[in-house]
């Protein structure tokens, strides 16, 4: 309650402050009021603001920039050199809440997209010669801006033949399916295909087209304001009245479309969540890091969302439940996919705490998955990950478990106080986390009640997007030697974020001006080290496919730095022999087939993104492709992992199973999952070892 109390206080703190300053302002408009508060609140309020010269000012500039023109099919060289007379002005720019580099980068932005459009058509007019050799590389960042329009015209014919060359190939490939099912199957001829994928680029192109003529001003201004806010660190975001009320609902676990999380990533999208409970987890086919190419309505001919602004990519994908959206998308193996959704809402169930027990011979483990930390701030009453782990804890208890596994994997965090009440069920009573503000002063959250809920042995899995809340109770309980940690290098988000809708700093005769999410303090381990950027390394490292990719906070460019301060004043609890269990347990991970083929297949992955060459010329591009797919189908042992473990329900899940079928489903749905987990069968051998000292 304190602490709440503490935030609260801070927020009309802030308020009162800015409010006072409102005489000063230059606000003759709503896009200097936004700039102007937004400045005020970082300026007053962040952890660590960026300082603003002019050295934020060429950052600033090099960002706008690449988001307006990711993959350079816009600006002319001759553009860049006329906004370049503000490299140097925008930081004299902010602190008055001038907008004019905005506008006149707006301003190019409109007239080149309008008259990309004519490149388009002269294009897909022409055709394309497939046999042609030509390679289009989409390294954009290392690509210059075009030196005319005639340059500009041939970026957009090289991009506009591999987009229908794509086609053909997903033609030809249904062709030979179709031969395969049907040998009375009669295959069209290439020229016909080739007609056919021309026309169908026409078709996505003109729908591509009328987005971009759709597309608000507000978009483009919230990508100015994003350049700038995200200089002080990643998770400093300014979201439109539209993007807040899209945030507001993402808070409140109501969830529509797919169930999942999107980044803009160059021309395409990036999956960096996939929600739990929602249609995309519940069908298992999306994946983390995969970039979506192009979206279809059921049968409709997907559309193609190359350079697509962010909000309009969720439009398409959003839509009434019981619909289906099939996602083209590009797997990290390089690999590309159609993977049909059918939308629905979140069911909530499905986000809460659950456990299940594992079996080996005379062994009976708990098993416990937690896939964030839930809590509901308006009624205290309500269930929260904290009263539901008790829960779990307590029935795992009744059934005489020699030791538990507690799954944090791809559990993005959520609520800090949960995280404080579910460590303290493992420990006697102490310091779980230390937070410092922008001032230095650290406050230390403590778990004060001397009850322990659960006294055994405890693994908890941990990966590369287990982050802040997720790193918290991983760190506390590693630190206490409470439990011994399992898997990959976790994300290593160490930051506190506060959010202000900027009505509140400059009034309300601008009409509604969004909101600013911004750093406001620090987590520390109770060992003093900060989990920012380094994150939490586990006590037994096991492999995975994202090991060698840059997915974590420290690949951030403007993420904060790691430091430590005073360790909190804690007492160890003692493993025994842990140190023999963990180079016995490493030793024998490091050495199992399975693993090395992970670690391959990794190495694999991450060189594989780093060929950014595309062949042109319809045989070497099927040649190419046929490659990698010969590559990856080295990995498809890597899916028929099978544990040999008894897995099971508790019994108060076997009795609910009785009565509900759906329950049932679901369940045994999970269970099947958990079978095909090589990560959770070594957690289970973890905790075997750990039994037998």
């Amino acid at each position: 309650m304190k602490r709440n109390y503490k935030l609260i206080l801070l927020v009309v703190i802030v308020a009162g402050f800015f409010v006072a300053f409102r005489q000063q302002q230059v606000a003759d408009d709503k896009e200097t009021a936004i700039v102007t508060g937004v400045n005020r609140v970082i300026e007053y309020a962040h952890y660590h603001p960026a300082k603003i010269d002019d050295q934020f000012s060429e950052k600033v500039f090099k960002q706008f920039i690449e988001d307006l023109d990711p993959s350079k099919r816009y600006f002319l060289q001759a553009d860049i050199d006329t906004l370049s007379a503000y490299k140097h002005l925008i930081d004299d720019e902010w602190r008055l809440g001038n907008v004019d580099f905005y506008k006149k980068a707006y301003a190019l932005i409109q007239q080149r997209q309008k008259e990309s459009i004519t490149y388009i058509d002269e294009v897909l007019e022409q055709g394309f010669d497939f046999d042609k050799d030509e390679i289009l590389d989409i390294d954009y960042k290392k690509i210059k801006p075009a030196k005319n329009k005639d340059e500009l015209k041939e970026r957009w014919r090289k991009y506009l033949k591999f987009n229908t060359l794509s086609r053909v190939y997903d033609k030809i490939k249904e062709q030979e399916q179709k031969q395969k099912k049907d040998s009375t199957f009669k295959p069209k001829s290439r020229k016909e295909i080739e007609q056919e994928a021309l026309k169908a680029t026409k078709k996505t192109i003109k729908t591509y087209i009328d987005m971009l003529k759709d597309m608000e001003e507000s978009d483009y201004f919230s990508m100015f304001m994003n350049a700038a806010t995200m200089q002080n660190d990643p998770h400093t975001n300014y979201f439109s009245p539209q993007g807040k009320e899209r945030f507001d609902t993402s808070m409140s676990g109501s969830f529509e479309g797919i169930g999942a999380r999107l980044q803009k990533e160059g021309d395409y999208v990036k999956i960096i969540e996939i929600i739990a409970g929602g249609p995309a987890w519940k069908e298992g086919k999306l994946k983390v890091g995969d970039l979506i190419q192009k979206v279809g309505q059921g049968d409709d001919e997907p559309v193609d969302i190359m350079g697509m602004r962010l909000s309009k990519v969720v439009k398409l994908i959003k839509g009434p439940k019981g619909t289906i959206v099939k996602l083209i998308v590009k797997r990290v193996d390089g690999s590309i996919e159609t993977i049909p959704i059918t939308r629905d809402k979140v069911e909530l169930e499905e986000t809460f705490a659950k456990s299940l027990i594992i079996n080996n011979k005379d062994n009976k483990f708990g098993y416990i998955y937690l896939p964030k930390f839930y809590i509901n701030f308006n009624d205290r009453n309500q269930r929260s990950a904290a009263t539901d782990i008790k829960k779990e804890l307590e029935k795992l208890k009744a059934q005489n478990v020699k030791g538990v596994i507690l799954d944090l994997r791809n559990n993005g965090g959520g609520s800090l106080s949960t995280v404080i009440d579910i460590a303290g069920y493992f420990i006697d009573k102490g310091p779980v986390v230390q937070v410092r503000d922008k001032k230095d002063d650290v406050d230390i959250l403590k778990d004060k009640d001397k009850s322990v809920v659960y006294d055994g042995n405890v693994v908890v899995l941990i990966n590369e997007l287990s982050a802040s809340a997720s790193e918290i109770l991983a760190a506390a309980l590693q630190d206490y030697n409470r439990a011994i940690i399992v898997g990959g290098h976790s994300y290593g988000k160490g930051t506190v974020q506060n959010l202000i809708d900027l009505n509140r700093v400059q009034g309300d005769e601008f009409g509604a001006l969004g909101a600013l999410k911004w750093t406001t303090k620090k987590f520390y381990r109770i060992n003093g080290g900060s989990t920012q950027r380094k994150g939490v390394t586990p006590d037994i490292l096991i492999p995975d496919n994202y090991m060698y990719l840059k997915v974590r906070e420290k690949d951030e460019p403007t993420s904060l730095p790691w430091d430590k301060i005073n360790p909190a004043d804690y007492k160890s609890y003692t493993i025994d022999n842990k140190n023999i269990i963990v180079k016995q347990e490493q030793a024998r991970i490091d050495s199992m087939p399975l693993f090395k083929y992970i670690k391959e297949k990794a190495r694999w992955i991450a060189d594989n993104k780093k060929d950014t060459k595309i062949y042109l010329n319809i045989d070497k591009y099927i040649e190419d492709l046929k490659q990698s797919e010969t590559i990856s189908k080295r990995f498809d042992s890597l899916t028929k992992f099978h544990s040999d473990f008894e897995i099971k329900s508790l019994p108060e899940d076997l009795k609910a199973k009785a009565n509900d079928t759906v329950f049932k489903a679901k369940r045994d749905k999970w269970i099947k999952s958990i079978k095909k987990d090589p990560y959770i069968s070594e957690a289970v051998k973890v905790l075997m070892k750990e039994t037998r000292q």
